[in-house]
C-alpha cells in the first residue's frame, strides 16, 4: 500500500498549476547532554588501556630480551646419570634415575663425514631451514601446521631447532599461551645471534628428549642401540631423528610399522634436501628396526662388575644422595676391569656347572684401593647383585684363614716362632676358660692326623688345629680377640650389629661370622706392615663441569680440586711383628697346605675350611696386592639364591666336580682360584717380583709339656674301627707330616712381653 504525500500547512496556499515549492520549516535541534565526569573517564580509560597493555608488554618483551640468561646444555637442570670409571678412565656402568643424559662434544656429529648425518637427519626433520632462518620461521610454522592438518597426525615440529632448545632450557611454563610464544621467539632470535648455527644444533642434540628416559643423542644411543652416538649409522640416525615429535609413539617393541614409516620418511627427506642420494636411502627403506631389550643405558645390556657397582652404589648413596642418579657425576673408582676380568675368569674356569658353589674373590692393594671385587658366579647379573652381594654381604665362618692373627698375637707379646708344641689329635685342653658347660675342650686335627712336637713355623704351614689350641690358651683368648678387633672384625651386622669379638678359646679355629671383604682388608693390613687401610672403591668425583667434587685417593687424582680426604691407615702392630709372620705364611705357600697358590714369586697366605666343609677360604697377598677368595653352599636359614644347593650341619656339601673341598687341596678349592687371579693381576699390574723383609725373632721359646696319657677303654671289637668326627675346623695336612722337631733348649712356660723393629714400607700402589 502507498504511503500518501505529506498534507501541507493550513496556512498556505498553492495556485492550481504552480510549480513554486515551499521551503520546509528547519528541524530542531536538540540541546547537547551533559554526560556525567565519571563516564568520561571510563570512556578515556577504555582507550587506555590497550595502548597501556602493550606498553607494558614490549616492556616485558624487551627485558626479556635484554636480561634473560639462555643456559648452555650443561647448566639446563634435567637429570643426569653418573658415569663410573675405572682406574685407567675405562667406563664401567651409570647411575641413573628416570632420567639419563651424556653430555658430549657434538662437533664431530654435525661436522665430520662420517657422523654429520645424525645432525642432518635431524634438520631434515625437524627444521629443513635450520641454516637459512634467524631463530624463527613463519614460512616454516605454517609448513607444520599444514603437514599435521592434512596428515591427521603431527608430522613436522611447529618450532624452529633454535626455538625448542629455548623451550627445554629456559621457559618453564609448559603452556601454550601468546606470551610464552613471544618469548620463545624473541630469545631464540638472541640465541642466534651468539652462537653458531652448529652450535645450536649441538646443544640441541645434547637435551632433547628420545624417550625411554634417555636426554640427549648419546643416551638415545646406548638405550636404544647399545653404542656411542658417534657410532650410529644412517638408518639409526634417521630412527632417533623421527621419533623426537612423539617419541612414545614410535616406539619399535610396540609399534614397528609406525616406527619403521618415520625412519623412512627422515630418510626420504634428506634425499628431498639434497643431503643423500637415493640409493644410499634404499639400504635402508624397508629394513625392520632393531633395538636392544631394556638393561643399562651405557650397555644395552647387563652391568659389568654388576656387584662391585652395587657395592659402589650403596656406598655413594649415602654420602650424595638422589643426587647421586641426577648430578650428571664422573666417578673415578679404583677398580682395575682388567683385573677384574681375570678374576671372574678365574672364578668361571674353576667351578664350571650350575650345581657347584657359590664363590666371591675381592683383591685391594696394601693402602686399600680395591682392585677386583667378585660378589658371586653372575657376574653381570645386575638383579642379583641388588639381592645378594657374596663379597660384602655374606657372614661365615673363618676358619684356619683366622689362625695369623693369632699367631700375630702371640709374636706381639714375645713368642719365639720357634715355640713348639704337641700335634696330637685329639687334644685335651685342660683349661676352664675353654671348657663349655664343664666339659673340656678336645679340637682334633683334619683326618685326624697327629704329629709330634712341631714348632709354629711348620704347625702353620700344616695348619695344626690342636698346636693353635694350645697357643690360645697361652696367650689369652682376649688378646687375640683385642687384636682381630684391631684388623676390623667386629661381629655380624645381620644378627647383632657391630660388637667387639667375643673372647673364647675357638677364636683360633675361626668360629667369628666375617665377609670377604673384611677378610682382604685385614690381610691388606698384613702387607701394609701391620697398618689397617681404610677402604673406598673410589678415587675422586668429579661433576659435570669437570670440577672436582671430592678427593678419596689424593695420589690418584691429576691436581683435582683443593678438598681432599685423605685415607688413613691405622698401625695395629709393630711392623716386625708382620715381618716374622710373613715367613710362617710363605711357607704355607712353599710347602704347606696352600701350594696351589703358588705363583713364582714371594707370597703369604692361608688357607681355611669349616666345619663340615661348608666354607673353603684362601686369604693371601704379595708385597703389592692383598686378595681373598671364599667358597661355599648359601646357608639355607638365610633363605638365599633357593636354586643352589643348601648345606646344612648334616650335609657335607661335597662333592664338588667329585671332589671334597677345602681351602687349598682340590683343583676346585679357593687356592687355585686365588693363584689363577694373582698371576695375571701381577703381570696386569705391572708388578716387579718383590721379597718380604725379614722379621727379627726376639721372642721367648715356650713349650708345652706333653699331653697325658689317656686311660684306655674297654672297646667291643665292632668298636675297633671306629672314630669320632672332628667337631672343629680342620685343615688337610702337610702329605709328608713334619717329624718330632729337636726341642728348644730351656723352653719357657709364660710368654714375657716383646717385639721387633722396623721394616720396609711395601710398595703397594695407590691408585
Amino acid at each position: 500500500m502507498s504511503k500518501s504525500p505529506r498534507r501541507p500547512s493550513s496556512g498556505t496556499r498553492i495556485a492550481k498549476g504552480s510549480t513554486r515549492t515551499t521551503k520546509a520549516p528547519p528541524r530542531r535541534v536538540r540541546a547537547p547532554v551533559k554526560r556525567p565526569r565519571a563516564s568520561r573517564w571510563l570512556l578515556r580509560l577504555g582507550w587506555m588501556l590497550p595502548l597501556v597493555a602493550l606498553g607494558v608488554g614490549g616492556t616485558v618483551l624487551f627485558l626479556t630480551y635484554a636480561f634473560a640468561n639462555i643456559p648452555l646444555p650443561r647448566e639446563v637442570p634435567l637429570a643426569s646419570a653418573a658415569e663410573v670409571y675405572d682406574t685407567n678412565g675405562n667406563l664401567i656402568g651409570i647411575f641413573s634415575g628416570e632420567q639419563r643424559r651424556f653430555l658430549i662434544n657434538t662437533d664431530e656429529l654435525i661436522n665430520k663425514k662420517a657422523t654429520k648425518h645424525i645432525g642432518e637427519a635431524v634438520v631434515a626433520s625437524e627444521d629443513r631451514t635450520f641454516y637459512q632462518h634467524n631463530g624463527i620461521s613463519v614460512r616454516g610454522m605454517a609448513r607444520a601446521a599444514w603437514a599435521d592438518l592434512t596428515s591427521g597426525e603431527i608430522q613436522q615440529g611447529g618450532s624452529t631447532i633454535t626455538q625448542q632448545y629455548i623451550k627445554q632450557a629456559v621457559l618453564e611454563d609448559p603452556g601454550r599461551t601468546v606470551e610464552r610464544k613471544l618469548k620463545e621467539a624473541i630469545l631464540a632470535v638472541k640465541l642466534e645471534r651468539r652462537y653458531s648455527k652448529d652450535q645450536i644444533l649441538g646443544f640441541y642434540l645434547n637435551t632433547v628428549y628420545f624417550g625411554r628416559g634417555s636426554y640427549g643423542i648419546e643416551a638415545a644411543a646406548r638405550t636404544y642401540f647399545d653404542k656411542s652416538a658417534q657410532d650410529l649409522d644412517l638408518g639409526e640416525a634417521s630412527f632417533l631423528a623421527g621419533i623426537i615429535p612423539s617419541p612414545e609413539s614410535y616406539q619399535p617393541q610396540g609399534n614397528q610399522e609406525a616406527a619403521r614409516a618415520r625412519r623412512d620418511r627422515v630418510l626420504t627427506q634428506m634425499v628431498e634436501q639434497g643431503y643423500i642420494d637415493q640409493a644410499t636411502a634404499d639400504k635402508w627403506l624397508g629394513k625392520r628396526i632393531k633395538i636392544v631389550k631394556g638393561g643399562d643405558p651405557t650397555t644395552g645390556k647387563e652391568q659389568p662388575a654388576a656387584y662391585f657397582m652395587e657395592w659402589l652404589r650403596r656406598d655413594l648413596q649415602r654420602e650424595f644422595g638422589n643426587e647421586l642418579y641426577t648430578g650428571g657425576y664422573k666417578i673415578h673408582t679404583t677398580l682395575d676391569m682388567e683385573m677384574q676380568q681375570a678374576a671372574e675368569d678365574a672364578i668361571a674356569s674353576t667351578l664350571t656347572t650350575p650345581e657347584d658353589p657359590q664363590a666371591a674373590l675381592v683383591s685391594m692393594t696394601p693402602n686399600g684401593a680395591v682392585r677386583a671385587f667378585v660378589g658371586g658366579r653372575d657376574f653381570d647379573n645386575v638383579k642379583k647383585a641388588r639381592g645378594f652381594n657374596y663379597a660384602s654381604d655374606n657372614y661365615r665362618q673363618a676358619g684356619s684363614s683366622y689362625k695369623p692373627f693369632t699367631l700375630l698375637t702371640a709374636i706381639e707379646n714375645g713368642v719365639s716362632l720357634q715355640s713348639s708344641f704337641s700335634g696330637a689329635s685329639p687334644y685335651t685342653i685342660d683349661d676352664p676358660q675353654c671348657a663349655t658347660d664343664g666339659e673340656l675342650w678336645q679340637p682334633s686335627n683334619y683326618a685326624f692326623a697327629s704329629y709330634g712336637y712341631m714348632d709354629l713355623m711348620s704347625a702353620t704351614a700344616s695348619s695344626v688345629n690342636t698346636i693353635y689350641a694350645q697357643l690360645i690358651v697361652e696367650i689369652g683368648p682376649q688378646n687375640v680377640a683385642d687384636l682381630l678387633g684391631g684388623f676390623g672384625f667386629d661381629g655380624n651386622p645381620s644378627k647383632k650389629g657391630k660388637q667387639p669379638t667375643t673372647p673364647n678359646c675357638s677364636l683360633v679355629l675361626g668360629t667369628q661370622d666375617v665377609t670377604p671383604l673384611q677378610m682382604a682388608r685385614a690381610y691388606a693390613g698384613l702387607a701394609n706392615g701391620g697398618a689397617l687401610p681404610d677402604i673406598t672403591p673410589v678415587a675422586y668425583v668429579e661433576n659435570s663441569n669437570g670440577e672436582c667434587v671430592k678427593v678419596y685417593r689424593p695420589n690418584s687424582s691429576k691436581a683435582c680440586g683443593k678438598e681432599k680426604v685423605r685415607m688413613k691407615s691405622t698401625q695395629v702392630v709393630d711392623e716386625n711383628s708382620v715381618n716374622l709372620l710373613n715367613e710362617a705364611l710363605q711357607s704355607v705357600v712353599t710347602s704347606g697346605s696352600g701350594t696351589a697358590a703358588n705363583i713364582g714369586r714371594p707370597v703369604a697366605g692361608k688357607t681355611g675350611t669349616t666345619q663340615n666343609f661348608r666354607d673353603a677360604w684362601f686369604a693371601g697377598y704379595t708385597p703389592q696386592l692383598a686378595t681373598v677368595v671364599w667358597e661355599g653352599y648359601p646357608l639355607q636359614k638365610s633363605g638365599v639364591v633357593p636354586e643352589m644347593r643348601y648345606c646344612t650341619d648334616t650335609d657335607l656339601c661335597r662333592p664338588v666336580q667329585g671332589y671334597e673341598v677345602s681351602g687349598g687341596g682340590a683343583p676346585v678349592s679357593p687356592a687355585p682360584m686365588w693363584g689363577a687371579f694373582m698371576a695375571q693381576a701381577m703381570e696386569i699390574g705391572g708388578y716387579p717380583v718383590e721379597y718380604f723383609e725379614d722379621g727379627i725373632d726376639s721372642g721367648t721359646v715356650i713349650s708345652t709339656p706333653p699331653p697325658p696319657p689317656e686311660k684306655p677303654e674297654k672297646k667291643n671289637k665292632d668298636d675297633k674301627e671306629k672314630k669320632e668326627e672332628p667337631d672343629k675346623d680342620e685343615e688337610e695336612p702337610d702329605p709328608e707330616p713334619t717329624k718330632n722337631p729337636t726341642p728348644s733348649p730351656e723352653p719357657s712356660t709364660t710368654p714375657p712381653g716383646g717385639g721387633g723393629n722396623g721394616r720396609k714400607k711395601p710398595s703397594g700402589d695407590d691408585p
